[in-house]
């Protein structure tokens, strides 16, 4: 798998973690869901990160992620 769709992953993680938490405290549960997801977001990222040979990614890094595989999706059909 590329890097750039395991740190897309990860980034894409973390606002549904920040849905899951604000449901919770509404709800007056505990964020356990959210919890979850925000590790399982940030060994993404850091996964990513780790196993790309050119260094880390950046916030600048998805955009044009996102349109390029968003891209490679389109052309796939």
């Amino acid at each position: 798998m590329d890097t750039g769709i395991i740190f897309l992953l990860g980034v894409y993680f973390v606002p549904l973690a920040l849905v899951s938490a604000i449901a919770a405290w509404a709800d007056g549960r505990r964020p356990y869901m959210a919890l979850g997801l925000a590790s399982v977001a940030l060994g993404l990222v850091l996964l990513a990160s780790v196993l790309r040979p050119d260094g880390s990614y950046g916030l600048r890094d998805i955009p044009l992620l996102s349109v390029e595989y968003l891209v490679r999706i389109w052309q796939a059909f």
